[in-house]
């Protein structure tokens, strides 16, 4: 049985235990639904959280501070946040200076 492409496409945002994973580019139109995949995040059990960003290739610039606030509220919940992106974003976060506050794993 084949399923069709509604069934099949990946939503926005997405959990999966400890991770929220992006599977859209950070235009400003989902970034009202990305505060609230945050905010699930953060009430979260884990202590460790993940905010995977590696199927991501652009980042409107308001998405910087809401990652720099999902780092300040990660603390402020004794929680650990790391940051994946791949390679093509390094540059970024580096220029920003989340590289230096935040755990970053760079994937291939």
């Amino acid at each position: 049985m084949k399923a069709n492409a509604e069934e099949v496409a990946l939503v926005n945002f997405e959990i999966h235990d400890n991770i929220l994973v992006a599977n859209v580019e950070l235009y400003w139109e989902n970034h009202a639904e990305f505060l609230k995949y945050c905010e699930s995040l953060l009430d979260s059990d884990y202590e460790t959280i993940i905010l995977d960003l590696s199927h991501v290739s652009f980042i409107f610039s308001a998405y910087m501070g809401t990652i720099g606030r999902l780092l300040t509220d990660a603390a402020k919940h004794n929680k650990h946040l790391t940051i994946r992106i791949s390679s093509n974003l390094g540059w970024l976060f580096e220029m920003v200076g989340l590289e230096r506050m935040v755990d970053i794993e760079i994937v291939p």
